[in-house]
C-alpha cells in the first residue's frame, strides 16, 4: 500500500510540473526579524530575483540604506552603488523561496531534483507527512528531510544531519496566488547552534510576478562596481 501511495504521489508531482506555467522573476517588499548569536536584528526593503540572472538583490531601506546581492556562493554589500564588501556564503540560490516558487518546486522543496527519494507517506486529517531520504551513497553526507503539506501546499520542512540530529526547520504560511503562482507571505526559519534555537522570520508584501519594470535591479552589474 505504501509503495502504491508513493507511485501515485510521484505521478502527481510529475503531472503538476508538466502543466505549471513558466515564471521567471519575482519582486516584493520584505521585512526580516532575525534572532542570531549576535543578537536581534530587523531589516526591511525590497527584494528582486530573476531565474536567468540568478541573483537575489535585497535593496535595504532600514535601518540603513544598502544593497545586498547573493550570487553563486558570494554575498556582496553595496553602498551608493559601490561594492563595500564581499564574503563567502555556503548557501546557493537554488533552494531559496524565490527559485523554488518560480520553478514550481516549492511543494516538494526541489528534493526530487536533488536525487532524494520518498521513503514514506502518512496522511492525517489536515496534513500529509512525507519522509525523503538522500541519494544512495551519500547517506554519510546528507540527512533525511521530512515535509508537511497542508491544503496541498508546503507547510513545513525539517532537515536532518546524517547522524539524525535536526539541522533546521522552515515553515511557510499565508499563501497568496499571484498570477496563478502560490507564494507564501511568511517564512519562518529555525536554526540550531551550540544547543540554542534561533529564529528568522521573513514577511512579504506587494508581491509581483514577472514584472517588466526595474530590469536594472534584477540584472545588477557587479563587475563595474
Amino acid at each position: 500500500m505504501r509503495h502504491i501511495l508513493t507511485l501515485v504521489f510521484l505521478f502527481f508531482l510529475a503531472s503538476f510540473s508538466a502543466f505549471t506555467q513558466s515564471y521567471f522573476r519575482v519582486t516584493a517588499d520584505f521585512s526580516i526579524k532575525d534572532k542570531n548569536p549576535k543578537g536581534s536584528e530587523f531589516y526591511k526593503g525590497k527584494v528582486y530575483f530573476d531565474k536567468e540572472f540568478n541573483k537575489i538583490v535585497y535593496q535595504v531601506s532600514f535601518p540603513e540604506q544598502k544593497t545586498l546581492v547573493l550570487a553563486d556562493t558570494q554575498m556582496y554589500v553595496l553602498v551608493n552603488k559601490k561594492i563595500e564588501s564581499q564574503s563567502f556564503t555556503p548557501s546557493t540560490n537554488k533552494f531559496t523561496i524565490f527559485n523554488l516558487a518560480l520553478s514550481g518546486d516549492l511543494k516538494n522543496y526541489g528534493l526530487d531534483k536533488s536525487g532524494y527519494y520518498i521513503n514514506s507517506i502518512e496522511e492525517s486529517d489536515d496534513q500529509t507527512i512525507i519522509e525523503w531520504l538522500p541519494p544512495a551513497g551519500l547517506e554519510d553526507k546528507l540527512g533525511k528531510a521530512v515535509l508537511s503539506l497542508k491544503n496541498n501546499q508546503l507547510f513545513g520542512i525539517v532537515l536532518f544531519k546524517p547522524n539524525g540530529e535536526i539541522m533546521g526547520k522552515r515553515f511557510y504560511q499565508n499563501y497568496v496566488s499571484v498570477n496563478g503562482l502560490p507564494f507564501p507571505k511568511k517564512v519562518i526559519q529555525v536554526s540550531y547552534l551550540h544547543g540554542q534555537e534561533y529564529y528568522k522570520i521573513t514577511t512579504f508584501e506587494n508581491i509581483k510576478i514577472d514584472e517588466l519594470e526595474n530590469d536594472e535591479m534584477y540584472r545588477i552589474d557587479l563587475y563595474n562596481k
